[in-house]
């Protein structure tokens, strides 16, 4: 019956959960590594602006978004009554 328990405890999940770290913990040598040298690699490309082409799609993207959503909370309203 020792196999049940251990099965349970398995299933509940409680076992497979990661530990969190406290706050302030120091980080290991290598993720202190591997974020100064993604930085050194990426930081001049990420702080370019968007080209013009892009921000419209978005744009577009996003009005496209809210008209429907819009479409939506209508067509939900008129469903009620």
């Amino acid at each position: 019956m020792a196999s049940d328990d251990k099965r349970r405890s398995n299933r509940s999940g409680e076992r497979n959960k990661p530990k969190a770290r406290p706050q302030g913990a120091p980080d290991r040598p290598f993720d202190r590594w591997l974020h100064k040298q993604l930085h050194a690699m990426y930081d001049e490309i990420a702080s370019e602006p968007l080209p013009g082409d892009l921000i419209g799609l978005i744009d577009n993207d996003a009005a496209k978004s809210t008209a429907a959503q819009e479409m939506a909370a209508k067509l939900s309203i008129e469903k009620e009554k």
